[in-house]
């Protein structure tokens, strides 16, 4: 029997690496997925809320495909590691805690896994209380930002079979940024929009599907404004969207753009990252 492949995770684990993780992955898979990978901590130093949401929708696709996870190199692994213990990494993963006192940071949501028809509950009672305290502002003002995170959970109701929605949150108030992380498992942007125009790359399919009032419509009264609300949202209020789909990563900053970084390779599904300024008011 062959030996388990190993995967190790980089020093810096955000939105930029991630497809070098999911690169090796692939590597290993070419012949199906094996019945065990290795996940080394080993060098891991620094980790964003892109990469926990991208490392937990990776653990659950490969439970999915009944491939055992062995994790490797976590003991004195430093302020990464206890990061990701903190948000709940590990209790949700491997069913406990690696530290008994870990809990979530107050600059933190951590990881969560939340169903469709949770997330508006989610979001009342939870991110948005947190944000507005976090930013010294009034939940009201937060009213756009709530409906276009729970459009994002419509958009994974719509277009993926899982019906949950990865979703991790920090704030930076030294760098005057809240990074906050939404994934899903399903076909991906690209897929989705090339069964109108298959002739788009990647990179322009995502580009497509952020321009208002455009829809694959796989469902009633879809009206295709959950991205372009999203962008506009964020954008307005000094903040940068970072869409991972398939082989691309695509960046709408606040001004100019889009821009289109490249080629990479990612696992199936979207992470949608948003990164915006202390605002959204």
């Amino acid at each position: 029997m062959l030996a388990a492949p190993i995967v190790k995770l980089p020093y810096q684990f955000n939105g930029l690496s991630l497809s070098k993780v999911a690169a090796d992955l692939a590597a290993h898979a070419v012949n199906g997925w094996p019945p065990e990978v290795i996940i080394d901590f080993g060098n891991l130093g620094f980790v964003r809320p892109a990469g926990i949401v991208f490392l937990s929708n990776l653990f659950a696709w490969m439970s999915a495909h009944q491939t055992k996870i062995t994790l490797t190199n976590l003991s004195g692994n430093g302020d990464a590691v206890r990061f990701l213990d903190d948000s709940l990494f590990f209790e949700q993963h491997c069913g406990a805690k690696l530290r008994p006192d870990a809990s979530p940071r107050s600059t933190t949501r951590p990881l969560m896994r939340i169903a469709h028809q949770d997330c508006h509950g989610w979001l009342e009672h939870n991110l948005v209380p947190w944000l507005a305290a976090r930013l010294s502002i009034s939940p009201a003002s937060l009213y756009m930002f709530k409906n276009c995170v729970a459009e994002l959970f419509n958009n994974i109701q719509d277009h993926t079979q899982l019906d949950i929605g990865t979703i991790c949150a920090q704030h930076f108030p030294r760098e005057s940024l809240v990074y906050i992380s939404l994934s899903d498992m399903g076909l991906g942007i690209p897929g989705r929009v090339r069964t109108l125009l298959p002739q788009l790359s990647d990179a322009q399919a995502i580009i497509k599907a952020t321009e208002a009032g455009f829809t694959t419509k796989t469902t009633p009264g879809n009206r295709g404004i959950g991205l372009a609300y999203l962008l506009n949202a964020v954008k307005v209020n000094g903040g940068t969207v970072s869409i991972y789909s398939l082989n691309a990563i695509v960046r709408f900053p606040p001004q100019g753009g889009p821009f289109i970084v490249p080629e990479r390779r990612i696992l199936p599904g979207n992470n949608y990252r948003h990164c915006a300024q202390n605002g959204y008011d």
